[in-house]
């Protein structure tokens, strides 16, 4: 197979030397339509990307040499399996519609999750929430809480950092008999959670008349772990130990975000990614989303020798979903030899950046417009016919067009923007839950097919793994320390 890919790889990059000195104005087809894909939550346009047909013909080849369509029946079958870690991939079974076999715990854990909302919806009887997590355990819930922006009865907070200060100004805000805490933790042996976790125990320490473990619950595979913290079983979520962090928004670690809403925002969110789920697997190539997306970013680093991706988001609800998809991105991609020891021909993941794009503008877009570096991106928004969207998604697609088409100015080169930028837009139909559902796993099924093509395992992420070993041999062998750093830079005591 590695064998393939090299014959893809090298027909890939000269098909790219007839277009990188190419301008994509023109390139460009008036016949916009031809290259935009529409579904009922989400609209596609790559019109706005640096390729022509031949190229294009080519890439929609590609999921036919390697055997695609058997790969993503596996995926959704929950067939899929994560050699180097040796346990199967599950993130999508958690939003079937129906209990499969030998994954029961999914939908038992959803009832759970009903409980909870419906009787704290009902009868709240704290007024703040405190989620210790990190990754992906946080990245997925806050994304949801900003993007719901509801001023409910409880305050929602999210804390992870090592030196506690973002968890000690969160506990100045709060008293213990009206807090509740949720560490969340896959391993539940993550140092950074059980730190804060510490922290907070030795808090409710002095107020001797609410009992701490009442006030604790749990979000993890390890239950072993949970109860031996002292957490106890009726508080204990479980989730799936085939469960990535990075792909555990659709279990109960999304729980927290939801105390301000109900169960059925829950299933919303859900329903949005099953859909998508359906549009990846029963699309043509030439009308699925996620392929395109994919086959465009190889196209883009290992054709046009683009190395990074921005993605700027034109709806403040959306403000942090760049982070989200960062991580999604570069964890699962960012590595280049597989469990086989085969390295990819391909340039994998590219650095994935960007962020808020009203404010963007104002500032990495400078960069983007006159630097000398090239860089791909996608421009998310939603088009929904209401005020409040209307203007920021003008500002999107004016954007776009700025990056795409430039403008030279011969007689003040530095007033010249250089353009050529190739760019997607994914245009939202509604700020809904079941909207961003469907385009958070429209991004998932883009990493997976991503690699699937370019022969690498999205879901271990050993480079985390070996640089956590590596820190922590560095930071208690206090020879090494000394050995490598200036006595300056010591810790001071």
């Amino acid at each position: 197979m590695n064998d393939i890919r090299k014959q893809i790889y090298d027909r890939l990059c000269s098909l790219g030397e007839n277009i990188k000195n190419t301008h994509i104005s023109d390139l460009y087809n008036e016949d916009v339509e031809s290259k935009v894909i529409k579904s009922d939550l989400l609209n596609f346009d790559y019109s706005r990307q640096r390729i022509n047909d031949q190229a294009l013909d080519y890439l929609l080849q590609i999921p036919d040499f390697i055997g695609l369509d058997k790969s993503l029946e596996q995926l959704f079958n929950g067939e899929v399996h994560n050699p180097s870690e040796d346990r199967k991939v599950s993130h999508t079974i958690y939003r079937n519609k129906f209990s499969c076999e030998n994954f029961e715990l999914i939908f038992k854990e959803r009832e759970r999750i009903r409980f909870f909302l419906d009787n704290n919806t009902a009868n709240l009887n704290f007024k703040n929430l405190i989620c210790l997590s990190i990754g992906g355990s946080r990245l997925g819930p806050e994304l949801l809480k900003e993007f719901q922006s509801l001023r409910g009865p409880v305050n929602i907070y999210f804390c992870s950092s090592y030196d506690l200060l973002e968890l000690r100004d969160v506990l100045k805000r709060c008293r213990q008999s009206e807090t509740i805490i949720f560490a969340s933790s896959k391993s539940f042996e993550t140092s950074e959670i059980l730190k804060n976790l510490d922290h907070v125990k030795s808090w409710y320490k002095k107020d001797s008349d609410v009992d701490f473990h009442n006030h604790l619950f749990g979000i993890s595979a390890n239950t072993q772990a949970m109860t031996a913290y002292g957490i106890k079983k009726s508080n204990q979520f479980k989730v799936l130990d085939s469960l990535g962090g990075r792909f555990s928004i659709w279990s109960s670690i999304s729980l927290p975000a939801f105390v301000n809403s109900n169960f059925g925002s829950y299933l919303d969110l859900l329903e949005g990614a099953r859909l998508a789920d359906e549009h990846t697997s029963k699309s043509s190539w030439e009308t699925n989303i996620p392929l395109i997306m994919a086959l465009l970013s190889i196209w883009n680093t290992s054709s046009l020798n683009i190395n990074n991706h921005g993605i700027f988001t034109y709806n403040f609800r959306l403000r942090s979903l760049t982070k989200y998809i960062s991580q999604l991105s570069m964890e699962s991609n960012g590595k280049s030899i597989n469990f086989q020891l085969n390295e990819s021909p391909f340039l994998t993941s590219p650095l994935v950046w960007g962020g808020y794009g009203i404010e963007s503008q104002h500032s990495t877009f400078q960069w983007l417009m006159q630097g000398k570096t090239e860089t791909s991106c996608d421009f998310i928004g939603v088009n929904n016919g209401e005020n409040e969207s209307a203007d920021s998604y003008e500002m999107l697609l004016s954007q776009v067009l700025a990056m795409t088409n430039g403008k030279e100015n011969k007689e003040v080169p530095f007033k010249s923007i250089k353009g050529n930028n190739p760019c997607s837009i994914l245009q939202l139909n509604s700020l809904s839950l079941k909207s961003l559902g469907f385009l958070l796993a429209i991004y998932e099924h883009k990493v997976f097919i991503e690699a699937s093509i370019v022969g690498i395992d999205p879901f271990d992420q050993w480079g985390v793994q070996l640089g956590k070993e590596l820190a922590i041999e560095a930071r208690l062998d206090k020879k090494f320390l000394k050995d490598n750093f200036s006595p300056s830079l010591y810790p001071k005591s």
